[in-house]
């Protein structure tokens, strides 16, 4: 399944992937436009259940789709992607 990422955040730590962020859309057919939109997280710490960054990867879009499926939830996607929604409805 490919997930629509519509954003993207990666932060560095000596030149290798710490953390990947992404603002994903899990809206569905017959919703609201963007009406279940959700900030998936990756790090380099091991997390039962959840996908973890092998600091030699390479960014790449099968990574992010792999963040996307079965990273963690974080609930502070208004501020990691500050203003999401109105760059979207601007189209």
């Amino acid at each position: 399944m490919n997930y629509e990422i519509l954003e993207t955040r990666v932060e560095f730590v000596n030149n290798k992937i710490d953390r990947i962020f992404v603002l994903v859309n899990f809206t569905g057919n017959g919703s609201k436009p963007y009406s279940d939109v959700r900030c998936i997280y990756a790090n380099t710490k091991p997390c039962s259940g959840y996908f973890y960054i092998i600091p030699a990867l390479e960014l790449n879009p099968s990574l992010l789709q792999r963040v996307a499926a079965s990273g963690i939830q974080t609930y502070g996607r208004d501020k990691i992607f500050p203003s999401w929604k109105s760059r979207l409805t601007k189209n």
